[in-house]
């Protein structure tokens, strides 16, 4: 017996999840398939822009998230590894910091409320069979023909190498990991931290408990040693944070993934679409990339859903090439923003002069930001960027000249 779907998406993470919450609204039949458990867990930095939480209330999911399991985000503060300091806060409202497993539940529950959608757990993709009309796909025990596969499986997608979709290996090839600790937020900003080929980035996810996100180089892999001391070399490179941080138990298991830098040729053929990280995914230094992920999903409102809608055939790649190209105007301020933030993190002592500039131009900072949500340009202006430079080239206090 063969199940029949308007699409099957391969994997039940938020990207997932948002495509199926859109699709289904839209009275088209949903089929998750998701190789764990639900709610499931990540290593993952848990901040949400601003951007990423209005996604979440378009999406119905917002008010399914538990407050105990959030803390609300004023902005970011960097420290750079010479010690300065500079904030900038979000000029669209609050982010978020939330744990993934209750983001994970909130989109569940959501989905829940909503008749189209199936999700099957614990089941894997096995052989796809391409018909004139769609795919057979064999999920556990069962068949499922689809007229649209969407997969939304993360940095390592198998949709991307099935449907050969799958670029190049990247020289780029950075690290990341995660762990919670039980402790009080004492900040409401996202405290990121800058060292030697490493950074981390603190974000408050509960009122007694923050969660700590690591990015490194593979030369710091070499020095971090076997899984029972790696957080503790890990927190090595930041005598700051390792104070603050010293005796502080653990709430979670750490978790790490990488390398991150993933390319894909392009996120969709005929039948065939990729999702969130599945579509590509250069670094995780900006934060973006739950609210890229959700943004990509509402997309499929005004380009893939009135293809599925509009007549019962599998839809080609050009008339899916609307999605593919929305995506690429969603996440163009997010790759500017990763390639400069990646400079900076190449270049600690420009890092450090930046960190120093705008530490005495706040709202320069807070543009910044924005601009990297996308929600500004990314030129401020030529007073400002005069202003910017001034203090860029001033030398630091007590410095001799």
């Amino acid at each position: 017996m063969v199940d029949r779907t308007d699409v099957l998406i391969v994997g039940a993470g938020p990207a997932g999840l948002a495509a199926a919450i859109v699709l289904a609204r839209n009275e088209l039949q949903v089929t998750v398939c998701e190789r764990s458990t639900l709610p499931r867990d990540k290593a993952c930095g848990e901040g949400i822009m601003p951007t990423g939480v209005d996604h979440l209330k378009s999406l119905g999911a917002y008010q399914h998230l538990d407050p105990a399991g959030c803390y609300t985000l004023a902005g970011i503060r960097f420290h750079s590894s010479a010690g300065n300091q500079a904030a900038g806060r979000f000029r669209e409202g609050p982010g978020l910091g939330v744990r993934r497993t209750n983001l994970s539940d909130a989109l569940r529950k959501r989905a829940d409320e909503l008749p189209g959608i199936t999700i099957i757990e614990n089941s894997r993709i096995g052989d796809i069979q391409e018909l004139p009309d769609g795919f057979q796909v064999c999920v556990g025990g069962c068949h499922i023909h689809a007229r649209l596969v969407a997969g939304a499986d993360g940095l390592r997608s198998m949709v991307r190498r099935w449907a050969r979709l799958e670029g190049p290996t990247q020289r780029l090839r950075r690290f990341g990991g995660r762990q919670h600790f039980r402790i009080a937020p004492w900040s409401p900003f996202v405290e990121v931290y800058q060292g030697q080929g490493i950074e981390a980035y603190v974000t408050p996810c509960a009122n007694d408990q923050v969660g700590v996100a690591f990015l490194w180089d593979p030369p710091i892999m070499g020095q971090c040693g076997d899984r029972q001391n790696r957080l503790l070399r890990l927190l090595d490179n930041f005598c700051e944070l390792r104070q603050r941080l010293n005796g502080v138990a653990c709430c979670s298991t750490f978790r790490a993934s990488g390398p991150l830098h993933r390319v894909a040729t392009g996120r969709c053929r005929t039948g065939v679409i990729l999702i969130g990280d599945a579509g590509g995914y250069l670094d995780a230094c900006t934060g973006e990339g739950i609210s890229l992920a959700l943004a990509q999903a509402l997309l499929l409102e005004r380009t893939v859903v009135p293809q599925l809608k509009g007549n019962s055939n599998m839809p080609t790649r050009k008339e899916l090439s609307d999605f593919e190209g929305g995506c690429k105007r969603i996440s163009r301020p997010y790759l500017i923003g990763t390639k400069f933030q990646l400079f900076l993190c190449r270049h600690p002592k420009v890092a450090d002069r930046f960190v120093r500039s705008v530490s005495r131009n706040e709202d320069i900072m807070s543009r910044y930001i924005s601009a990297m949500m996308g929600t500004a340009k990314f030129w401020p202006g030529s007073r400002p960027v005069f202003r910017l430079l001034r203090a860029f080239c001033r030398p630091p206090s007590g410095s001799k000249t």
